[in-house]
């Protein structure tokens, strides 16, 4: 109910905002005093609309939090108190004297002096609110379904946990009756047990890692110092844990007579393991060119399989590149340095002809957006999704 509550309310609050602040403007410029004082005294009654929608929004917004305080929802969180003051202090004392004034046809120099400062923290509040409601819409915008139909959750259990590249570990779970996923989505996770929020929050976002045939899940992630992650490595096998999903919209396009690129940085590789073993599994006739770029192959998980999923399969070519390889004890051979246009146009051809997929931190993604996009790749064909959870 409160994923229901929170947008609703926001857009709720934004709306009154907007028509209290458009009402007021037109009314000023256009219209007569008698239009301005049905105006400026129809206004506080609209506050029985907009305090309560405003205080849906703020109360529904922590909650959903779960105590994360950066990152976009950290953000929210910041210009929370902001909105409520100025609404507190200035919107509703301003509209109040206004609409006094008004009663009495006083319009004089202390009126349009108010009126001004009414404008513009009415302008600041719909600012503040917008930009909220784009972190949000951001922050969940890998997930397929509507906030109205949001996905279940499901009871699920850890069947086994390995370090399969330094520093990253991947977990494999009992995969739940009924739980159902198109390679490349992702899903919540939460730790029952959990007794302690970090600044990220109670839960964490996770690529499913493994195929839809196969009979376990796996996601993976990389070690840190966060309480969530510390929870998470000292989960006993067989412990309990839950998953909400799937989401995301990553998933392999249906025309196989255009390529797909798949640029991958660090963990970002999840999603398109997940894919990569899909089109194994399904025998899909499309061309696979995934650039996977780390620092080291030492911290490149899935690299071995990778480069072994490629002889399997003529049609996927494995484009690995490293960084950064001081205090590597590995020698490479394969590419350098960052993804780059020309790396892509060497082994791809004419850049703007496949479907591109990006996945990874989100400066990554970033880049490689930009990237895209002076290449002359047009946007509807890039799909990309950055996780800060990673």
């Amino acid at each position: 109910m409160t994923k229901i509550v929170h947008p609703v309310a926001g857009l709720i609050a934004i709306l009154t905002i907007a028509t209290f602040w458009l009402s007021t403007a037109l009314s000023e410029l256009l219209a007569s005093e008698a239009t301005i004082t049905a105006v400026k005294t129809a206004i506080p009654w609209g506050f029985l609309l907009l305090v309560p929608a405003l205080a849906a929004t703020g109360g529904s917004g922590f909650a959903l939090a779960n105590g994360q305080r950066t990152g976009p929802i950290g953000a929210k969180m910041k210009r929370m108190p902001l909105i409520a003051a100025n609404g507190i202090l200035v919107l509703i004392p301003s509209a109040l004297f206004l609409a006094s004034k008004a009663r009495v046809g006083e319009f004089d120099t202390v009126f349009y002096g108010v009126q001004a400062l009414e404008l513009v923290a009415g302008a600041t509040n719909l600012l503040l609110l917008g930009m909220n409601m784009r972190a949000g819409m951001n922050a969940t915008r890998w997930r397929r379904t509507s906030f109205l139909k949001p996905a279940p959750a499901f009871s699920t259990s850890l069947i086994a946990r390995d370090e399969i590249a330094k520093g990253t570990v991947d977990f494999r779970l009992k995969k739940p009756d009924g739980f159902e996923f198109a390679a490349g989505q992702a899903v919540y996770v939460r730790l029952p047990d959990l007794r302690e929020s970090d600044a990220k929050g109670r839960e964490r976002t996770f690529s499913i890692a493994s195929s839809p045939l196969e009979p376990e899940l796996t996601i993976v992630t990389r070690q840190s110092d966060s309480s969530f992650k510390r929870s998470f490595m000292d989960l006993s096998i067989g412990a309990a844990l839950e998953i909400e999903g799937p989401y995301g919209d990553l998933a392999l396009h249906g025309d196989a007579e255009r390529p797909a690129v798949f640029l991958a940085g660090g963990i970002g590789i999840t999603p398109f393991r997940s894919i990569i073993l899909d089109v194994a599994n399904r025998a899909l006739p499309h061309r696979l060119f995934l650039f996977y770029s780390n620092r080291s192959p030492e911290v490149a998980a899935f690299l071995a399989e990778l480069a072994a999923l490629q002889k399997q399969n003529p049609r996927l070519k494995l484009i690995a590149t490293m960084t950064d390889r001081k205090g590597s004890d590995s020698d490479w051979g394969g590419e350098r340095g960052y993804i780059t246009r020309e790396m892509i146009a060497k082994h791809v051809g004419d850049v703007t002809a496949p479907i591109y997929f990006v996945a990874g931190p989100p400066p990554m993604v970033s880049a490689m957006e930009t990237l895209l996009m002076n290449a002359g790749v047009k946007n509807e064909n890039v799909r990309a999704e950055a996780f800060s959870g990673y």
